[in-house]
């Protein structure tokens, strides 16, 4: 594990997020992350919520939940004017939103690692014709959509790759997502995307798949000395699904509430007689 652990703050903005439904997701992403994503990347990190963004302590990078946003594209992956972390997430997509951003700033904390490797299978042209490419590392975008996510307490949380994702080779003894969803390195499942460039001429480009159809996106040469690459990805995958909406999929929830409450229940029984 890393010698120093990375800390997650979760804040509510929002007037339909309270305090006590911030720290239940809040707990549930703490062991997403000790229990499944730190043994599986290596790093040491811990999740916490707060009241507000005052009480945040100084080393933590925030999650912060709104209602709404006056640019539709700004959800995502952002930092302050002094380069710290920090991303926003919408209520109407927490609280899957919040473990995907969690994650992914936890392994990439400023937006621009990358690692080399084969383009995507089954890439439309021209990405089909590069020999190599430079992924962006987004852990949680080519597995994104909630029907592949599981749930810890009762709360859905998104599926990762796993650091085999990058992989040259397929094996079948290796788990290339957490969830074991995506079956060979490099490979965008079904409401995912990925970003990545090409060393040889520095362009970047973005790879949708959505309601069966693999879309490439073209976004240029980038002068990213200003904004982190993983910044203007965000923004970019936002537009493209504002353009070319996914049609609604079953989503797939399991509820431990049930179990929750009839524990709850059993525990002030336990009070009432001390």
């Amino acid at each position: 594990m890393s010698a120093l652990p990375r800390h997650v703050a979760l804040v509510s903005r929002s007037k339909t997020i309270d305090f006590s439904h911030i720290s239940a997701v809040a707990a549930a992403l703490n062991k997403q992350v000790v229990r499944d994503f730190g043994p599986s990347w290596n790093i040491t990190a811990t999740v916490d919520s707060f009241q507000d963004l005052k009480h945040v302590p100084v080393d933590y990078w925030p999650v912060v939940v709104l209602d709404k946003l006056s640019d539709p594209t700004a959800g995502g992956y952002h930092q302050t004017k002094n380069g710290e972390p920090f991303s926003v997430v919408l209520a109407s997509e927490f609280p899957l939103a919040a473990s995907h951003e969690t994650l992914e700033m936890l392994a990439d904390p400023f937006g621009r690692r990358t690692v080399a490797g084969s383009p995507p299978p089954n890439s439309p042209a021209p990405v089909n014709g590069f020999t190599r490419v430079a992924y962006l590392v987004e852990v949680c975008d080519p597995c994104e959509a909630d029907n592949f996510s599981y749930t810890i307490n009762g709360v859905p949380v998104s599926d990762f790759i796993t650091p085999q994702y990058y992989d040259p080779v397929v094996s079948s003894s290796v788990n290339y997502s957490f969830t074991g969803a995506i079956k060979q390195p490099h490979q965008v499942l079904e409401g995912g995307y990925i970003s990545f460039s090409d060393p040889a001429t520095g362009k970047w480009y973005q790879i949708f798949v959505q309601d069966g159809q693999t879309t490439v996106q073209e976004l240029g040469t980038k002068d990213f000395r200003s904004m982190p690459i993983r910044e203007a990805t965000d923004e970019a995958a936002r537009k493209f699904r504002m353009k070319h909406p996914r049609k609604q999929h079953e989503r797939k929830v399991v509820a431990a509430a049930a179990a929750m409450s009839g524990r709850a229940a059993g525990i002030e029984e336990a009070l009432e007689r001390l």
